[in-house]
């Protein structure tokens, strides 16, 4: 079967300086069961769109969204409509699964839910057959447009059995043209942890939290070095020292054997770091590790459920400076009930801990998360936004935000969030504003697609 993989990206700013590693995984075990397949990513070609050869001899379509791409999604289906009406188009990634009826409601034929590969597999055997309503893990409308959802399937146990993405149907020459330099990896998969701004959207896609062998990771590792050699590796785990002090001391090990000097980042938690697993995460070549500080307010962070307090901040980022590693400061302004005052502590933390960079997020309600039931629980949900309120890390950039604020103004935001940017001049997200000529104290922002 010929089968073509939309990614709908529209530009390669913020947080879209990486692959679409999901999308790849789909085509890597595509591919080994002997489909011909293709990824197209429309952000990566000059005219940012798909195009009729794409899909001309294609069996299948299947486009990948988060909430925030949807719109791009919906506009790639409606030029296949246009082009083919007849073709069968799959929805997958975080909004088929949090967002199912929209998805459908669009037009897709159906949504895959959760994680794909073993679903993907088995619709693809089953469309031969006229039998695709049959999977497991997807979700479709019937004649009468009553949504119908059939059981999950089960996860992935062992993701060493995986296929490595399939990086070769990628087109890395444009990535890097187009401004990608951050080359992604994952060692598990799923977060065993409830912060409000992430789960249970989490929990609802990937489960359980599973790990790979840290073998397994470093032979990719050495693959992605012999082929690419990217200037940096980032490991896009939500949590990657919960892998836990065993695992990284056996992928030292693995690397040495494989002659991996490959340099990496990762993003991780301030209170699961501790001199032993720092030591051995920089031994295995880690530069920097970014961490989720949210906020110097102890009442945002219970509100988050973050489960951390301001001290494990602190510590954290002392202990990474005596190693050498780079921290970085991922923080969240504009929890629904955050006053001035509050701002203001996360600003003195951030002057305290010093960060070797900061991305300043503004709060976003988004499709399935705890936050977006608090939200519109308190009547605090802004009404008729498009999708690209959805992005949040644009949203920082933009100075755009999709909850009404109680105790602070709009503007009062804004001007924190440039505070912070001055604390360290030159920040990847300021330098991002000036390059696309965004203006930082608008409170507006245009959309993107």
């Amino acid at each position: 079967m010929q089968i073509t993989l939309v990614d709908p990206l529209l530009d390669y700013r913020a947080h879209c300086v990486s692959e679409t590693l999901g999308l790849m995984y789909v085509a890597a075990v595509l591919r080994d069961a002997g489909h011909d397949v293709r990824i197209i990513a429309t952000g990566l070609r000059a005219e940012k769109s798909l195009e009729p050869q794409d899909i001309a001899d294609a069996d299948l379509v299947g486009i990948t969204a988060t909430s925030a791409l949807f719109g791009n999604a919906k506009t790639v289906l409606e030029k296949i409509r246009t082009w083919r009406p007849e073709l069968t188009v799959i929805l997958g990634g975080a909004h088929a699964t949090v967002s199912t009826e929209s998805a459908l409601a669009a037009g897709f034929d159906f949504a895959i839910l959760g994680e794909a590969e073993i679903t993907i597999l088995e619709f693809v055997d089953n469309m031969g057959r006229g039998e695709a309503k049959q999977t497991q893990g997807v979700a479709f409308l019937d004649a009468q447009g009553k949504m119908h959802k059939n059981p999950a399937s089960p996860l992935v146990e062992d993701l060493d059995t995986l296929p490595f993405p399939a990086r070769d149907l990628y087109d890395y020459e444009a990535f890097r043209a187009a401004g990608g330099w951050e080359f992604g990896i994952m060692s598990s998969r799923g977060c065993p942890f409830r912060c409000t701004f992430c789960q249970p959207t989490l929990n609802m896609i990937f489960g359980r939290m599973r790990k790979r062998g840290p073998e397994n990771v470093a032979e990719e590792m050495a693959q992605i070095q012999a082929r690419y050699a990217p200037e940096i590796l980032y490991f896009k785990d939500d949590t990657l020292s919960a892998n836990g002090l065993e695992w990284f001391s056996r992928f030292q090990v693995a690397l040495n054997e494989r002659g991996v000097t490959q340099r990496w980042k990762c993003n991780t938690r301030v209170d699961k770091v501790g001199p032993k697993i720092l030591d051995a995460m920089a031994g295995a070549g880690c530069e920097e590790v970014v961490f989720g500080v949210e906020s110097g307010s102890q009442r945002i962070l219970d509100f988050y459920q973050k489960d951390i307090v301001v001290e494990d901040t602190i510590k954290a980022f002392a202990q990474c400076r005596e190693r050498g590693i780079r921290a970085g400061a991922n923080v969240i302004l504009g929890a629904p009930m955050e006053t001035a005052e509050e701002m203001e502590q996360t600003y003195q933390l951030l002057a305290q801990i010093k960060p070797d960079h900061f991305w300043v997020f503004f709060a976003t309600a988004l499709p399935g998360k705890a936050l977006t039931q608090y939200v519109v629980e308190h009547n605090l949900l802004k009404r008729n936004l498009g999708y690209h309120y959805y992005d949040t890390a644009m949203n920082g950039v933009y100075g755009a935000a999709n909850i009404e604020l109680e105790s602070i103004t709009f503007e009062q935001m804004v001007t924190m969030r440039n505070r912070i940017l001055g604390l360290k001049p030159g920040t990847s997200q300021e330098e991002l504003a000036i390059h696309h000529q965004i203006p930082q104290h608008s409170p507006d922002r245009a959309p993107r697609g």
